[in-house]
């Protein structure tokens, strides 16, 4: 029998790394084609023409440094992809905390009813979710909270960066790999307990293992609602760049926004 059969918590940790801790899945695959910074209130986008645009919380365009005149229309256009932008980004920083959150507390569980509530890997574990919201923290909030992006720092490109959640994965897995052998000591123990009956002891983790599965299933669900949401407001404010790029005379190379789904109708 495999070790896969062995530990029908497999199941789970396969869950777990689905679960969007840094990135997540909606109907929408979203890619930032440029640089972007985002700080207290002001928008700077580093546009494919080599010019800079930027829009402060009073909705005032400027490029390369210059003032521009709009029209009504314009202005709408404007507001429109400032508010958005403005709303995406703290939606994305949240879904990854919660994200985070979703599969420290599961791992938790799992591995406290596998190794018991006192256990070096379950630990490991926490310093590891506690290193990784540090780094959250770190990469895109000041020391006073406020929220600050510069996508120059991402080595990919994405809404945020896909690295995120390869570092998440390739953490997750060396922490089971280095604590192989202390999980198949537990498996044996379980086993000791269950009077050596492998089927009770599957029985029982399976149980367990749908419990847990379940219980992060319902959560992620939730998070997908909110990944949706802001799939939602990312087509809006790619409707509007498409609108500015068009008509507002200086902003051709504006393609900040590169979205591979259906476009938004407004």
């Amino acid at each position: 029998m495999k070790i896969k059969q062995l530990f029908p918590l497999a199941l789970v940790t396969s869950s777990l790394l689905s679960v969007p801790a840094f990135a997540f899945e909606t109907s929408c695959d979203i890619e930032l084609d440029g640089h972007l910074q985002y700080y207290q209130g002001l928008i700077t986008v580093d546009m494919q023409n080599g010019s800079t645009m930027s829009i402060d919380d009073t909705y005032h365009l400027v490029i390369n440094g210059e003032s521009v005149s709009l029209n009504n229309e314009q202005q709408q256009w404007v507001n429109t992809y400032y508010d958005r932008i403005d709303t995406a980004i703290p939606m994305t920083l949240n879904i990854a905390s919660e994200g985070l959150e979703i599969a420290s507390v599961a791992v938790s569980e799992v591995f406290g009813e596998l190794l018991g509530g006192d256990n070096k890997l379950t630990e490991d574990f926490d310093t590891m979710f506690t290193s990784l919201n540090e780094k959250l923290a770190t990469s895109f909030y000041d020391d006073s909270g406020n929220i600050k992006v510069d996508t120059a720092k991402f080595d990919e490109p994405g809404f945020f960066d896909e690295s995120w959640e390869d570092e998440f994965e390739a953490q997750f897995e060396s922490l089971i790999s280095e604590s192989m052998g202390r999980i198949l000591i537990a498996v044996g123990t379980q086993m000791l307990w269950n009077g050596g009956d492998m089927e009770a002891f599957e029985e029982k983790m399976e149980r367990f293992g749908e419990t847990i599965e379940h219980r992060v299933e319902s959560q992620a669900a939730a998070l997908e609602e909110k990944g949706d949401a802001l799939c939602e407001v990312l087509q809006e404010a790619n409707y509007a760049e498409n609108k500015m790029q068009t008509s507002i005379p200086g902003l051709g190379g504006l393609d900040l926004i590169d979205m591979r789904s259906g476009e938004m109708k407004m």
